[in-house]
């Protein structure tokens, strides 16, 4: 909301309005306050008991929103009878006291921990709505809740119920029931939903697999509940082998819903094949079907005949071995067929197909509007079935996926070779896992569109040929292409963001063509063999961030970085220990965040930051500084006048810190001491005054002294607003 309209309905609010956020605001609230909300700036503000004393004359209180601590509960309990909308937040019970709110309408208890609620919240008759939104570990509700005559909202997503309580269907009013556990009585299993006809929005039916007759499914009365647009159909045993796959077919026959559904989600379905219905093109409004955790079924349905559908993700379909016609046309009923298969699909996804192998396409017309391609742990799938078999060779012919722009393939162990010479509208390709992939072939020349390229554990693959240019913008590499010794960043002049780690064999990282004027962002990291980084060629005059981390036989920076890198913000240098020197030029003025993993010759000589005058960030690691027992060093701290957070980190023998060094960080508002086990002093006056938070961490002497406000150490810190402590 906009400032100017947030104080126009304060004022327009007047007395019957009162929002805390501060304990010092409580002198603010009037007896006419009707609506009272306590919501702190700060997540761990103090509780509403601190300011209840100025609440207890609110006795005409209608609105109590954010109530965080029990005592506060049986307060507001007690004291406002009148209560029409309650909302707690993150506490562990509920007192039987609830049902004495008879004119309660709404109550949230949205990501509270309780276990159970009492039986007396059933006293609520006039309650309409009920929020139990990540209550995670409540696993029953009361057993009186058809008593709740008058509910319409009943919000159960994340819960943890174990079944429903039986009588839900009294509950004619409910407009709103995020999901149904499915029990094992009469009174509560899934005929309960028959008598529920005004539901709308999202329903989920849970533990399906204790319907055990088709008549009880049948009762349920799914098609009939016509303003649901989004419905999952949960068995939480879906790997079971049952007694008579024909009934579980029959059960799911029995669950059809309307022709208006736009959203199905079936996870665990316990039978070999699906119904006819599902991929009857009269679910015209159809755009997302999941099928997951079918781990019986060997054959998908005919969903290629759904003419609105955009989204379609398979996953764990442990029998499923080759995709045919059936999943493109319904061969049973022509009438039925739609020319072509798919027409709509933009997003494809196949995930832990354990025994698929072959994927077939007879009709080269399917998949015309198919942007994203994904395939996901299919070990066995066959590799020339990607390209070289009939189906994408048919779909290529044709010219269709000329839309694709999305190809993402993991955990394909089968994979040896990918061609993606036809797709001229390829953005992102994403490989990943793929063990035994040793190449992918483009068109000569490489698409212009492709733009994102990772690669992701990959070790066989052959890095692209550098002969070509590619117009890619953002390259990630990582634990890939073994072969790969030198990278020349001439191939890529449009490239913005490249991240390169974990690449074993990579020597050098080369420029010949400068400058380099796309290139904003450059990390590489954890690539022990590289030696040379582009030398003194690098001159890239819009990179603002510079990564070099683990890079252990790197031997140096470009020369003027000043010069070469005058755009460059951040800069972070870690595991390089054969840097002796920064650039001789000295580091750009622009730069505002360094990390250094930094030399005891550095250390003691800091003048090589003077010139930092934007710098606002600095971490210092001192992995190879065993003789640094002081920090700052008398007279070696410049003057950063923009610098506001400092790490110190990893000094194995530091022993002292000097405050009077500090003194000069005029601007520091947080200093943050990690992994120094010897610091446990502190000399000089005191911290800089313009801190705002300290964070000591696995620090456990000075820790220690810290919790303990140690006489020595206190009065140097104790003017900081926030001090955190973890050992």
């Amino acid at each position: 909301m906009h400032d100017l309209l947030h104080d126009l309905a304060i004022f327009l609010a007047g007395d019957f309005y009162c929002r805390i956020e501060e304990p010092g605001e409580q002198e603010e609230m009037k007896v006419l306050t009707r609506h009272l909300s306590y919501l702190p700036r700060q997540s761990l503000g103090p509780p509403i008991t601190k300011v209840s004393n100025s609440i207890a004359k609110l006795e005409s209180l209608r609105t109590s929103l954010y109530i965080n601590d029990l005592f506060s509960v049986e307060s507001v309990l007690s004291k406002f009878k009148y209560l029409r909308v309650l909302s707690f937040w993150k506490f562990d019970e509920l007192p039987d006291s609830i049902g004495e709110l008879i004119h309660l309408r709404y109550l949230n208890l949205s990501c509270c921990e309780i276990n159970r609620l009492p039986e007396s919240l059933c006293n609520l008759y006039n309650l309409q709505t009920l929020i139990l939104y990540r209550c995670t570990k409540l696993t029953m509700l009361p057993s009186g809740m058809h008593n709740l005559v008058n509910l319409r909202h009943l919000d159960l997503r994340e819960t943890s119920l174990d079944e429903m309580p039986g009588g839900i269907s009294k509950l004619e009013h409910l407009h709103t029931l995020s999901s149904f556990v499915v029990g094992n009585n009469e009174d509560n299993g899934i005929q309960e939903l028959g008598g529920l006809s005004n539901l709308h929005g999202s329903l989920k039916i849970k533990k399906l697999e204790n319907v055990v007759d088709v008549r009880q499914a049948t009762s349920a009365r799914i098609r009939d509940k016509k303003h649901i647009d989004s419905l999952w159909l949960e068995w939480s045993s879906g790997g079971d082998m049952v007694s008579n796959t024909q009934t579980e077919r029959e059960i799911l026959h029995s669950l059809e819903p309307h022709n208006g559904l736009k959203e199905l989600t079936i996870w665990g379905y316990r039978g070999t094949i699906f119904p006819d219905w599902l991929g009857n093109p009269s679910y015209s409004k159809m755009t997302h079907v999941s099928l997951v955790c079918c781990m019986n079924c060997c054959m998908l349905p005919s969903l290629g005949q759904l003419p609105s559908l955009k989204s379609l993700d398979i996953q764990d379909f442990g029998q499923l071995s080759s995709i045919g016609t059936e999943f493109y046309k319904n061969e049973g009923n022509p009438s039925l067929q739609i020319a072509p298969s798919f027409p709509l699909l933009e997003r494809l996804k196949f995930d832990k197909m354990a025994c698929w192998e072959e994927w077939h396409l007879p009709d080269s017309k399917a998949f015309p509007q198919l942007k994203s391609l994904q395939i996901i742990d299919c070990p066995v799938l066959k590799g020339d079935t990607l390209y070289q078999g009939d189906m994408f060779k048919a779909m290529i012919s044709s010219n269709h996926l000329s839309c694709l722009q999305e190809i993402e393939i993991s955990e394909c162990s089968s994979l040896i070779s990918l061609s993606l010479d036809a797709f001229p509208t390829l953005k992102v390709l994403e490989i990943k896992w793929c063990s035994n992939l040793e190449s992918v072939s483009m068109s000569e020349p490489p698409p212009k569109s492709l733009q994102n390229l990772r690669i992701m554990n990959c070790r066989k693959l052959e890095f692209l040929q550098q002969q070509h240019k590619y117009d890619v913008v953002n390259l990630y590499m990582f634990d890939s292409c073994d072969s790969l010794s030198s990278l020349s960043l001439d191939v890529f002049p449009n490239l913005k963001n490249l991240e390169i780690s974990l690449c074993r064999n990579l020597e050098s990282v080369s420029m010949s063509e400068a400058p380099h004027a796309a290139l904003q962002r450059l990390s590489i990291t954890f690539c022990s063999k590289l030696v040379s980084f582009a030398g003194e060629g690098l001159a890239a005059p819009n990179l603002t961030h510079l990564n070099l981390v683990f890079c252990s036989k790197l031997e140096a920076l470009p020369l003027d970085m000043k010069s070469l890198l005058p755009s460059l913000q951040s800069l972070e240098i870690y595991g390089c220990p054969n840097i002796c020197s920064l650039a001789e030029g000295g580091l750009p003025p622009n730069l505002k965040s360094l990390g250094m993993g930094i030399s005891e010759q550095q250390m003691r000589d800091l003048s090589w930051m003077g010139n930092l005058h934007a710098l606002t960030h600095l971490e210092i690691a001192g992995y190879d500084c065993n003789n640094i027992k002081s920090y700052p060093e008398v007279d070696s701290l410049p003057h950063l006048p923009s610098l506001t957070t400092l790490y110190i980190e990893y000094f194995d023998n530091l022993e002292t810190l000097e405050c009077n060094e500090l003194l000069r960080l005029t601007s520091l508002q947080q200093l943050h001491i990690k992994y120094c086990n010897k610091l446990e002093n502190m000399e000089g006056e005191k911290l800089p005054p313009s801190l705002l938070r300290l964070e000591v961490y696995s620090c456990d002497l000075l820790g220690k002294h810290c919790k303990n406000k140690h006489q020595l150490i206190w009065p140097k810190i104790s003017h900081i607003p926030t001090i955190q402590v973890d050992f």
